[in-house]
């Protein structure tokens, strides 16, 4: 919320949306009437955000356990 932790920027943040937007919105790139590759598009995205979200949020706590430690310069 400080904006003290720099591995989550701008960027990222952005793809996420962007990645959250893509899995609820009614258009996709390839529709769902194509059942298998239409749910694959959606479900690959879903696989990147979720790996990405566990990634950074473990990178995250290890920042945050530096900084309670204090090894982290600000």
């Amino acid at each position: 919320m400080r904006g003290d932790y720099q591995g989550m920027g701008k960027s990222k943040l952005a793809m996420m949306a962007l990645g959250v937007a893509y899995i609820v919105s009614p258009v996709d790139l390839v529709p769902e009437f194509l059942v298998l590759i239409g749910v694959a598009d959606d479900f690959g995205v879903f696989l990147w955000l979720a790996a990405s979200m566990l990634g950074e949020s473990g990178r995250y706590v290890e920042w945050e356990r530096k900084r309670i430690m204090g090894q982290v310069q600000r």
